[in-house]
């Protein structure tokens, strides 16, 4: 099969790829199992390095202030998990 033609996950679907708010980010991977590091946003513009696998991930649980933004910093094969201060 195609890579492009596999199903994405539910939630996918509907919320989209990326940071969806609420302190949540989709990795949408097409299947690859892979694992992406982020750049994490909090409200006083502090940013941290969290790495996330496959499907949607809620990054606010170790950010003390609230997440405001998430976006792929090009990291790639990372130990999904927190990794502290940019």
């Amino acid at each position: 099969m195609d890579a492009s033609a596999r199903p994405m996950p539910e939630k996918a679907e509907a919320a989209g790829c990326g940071y969806i708010g609420g302190g949540e980010y989709t990795h949408c991977d097409n299947g690859s199992g892979s694992t992406v590091m982020l750049d994490v946003q909090d409200i006083f513009f502090n940013v941290f390095h969290y790495c996330v696998g496959p499907g949607t991930t809620n990054l606010q649980p170790v950010i003390r202030w609230r997440v405001i933004g998430a976006w792929w910093n090009g990291g790639v094969g990372c130990d999904p998990g927190y990794y502290g201060p940019a």
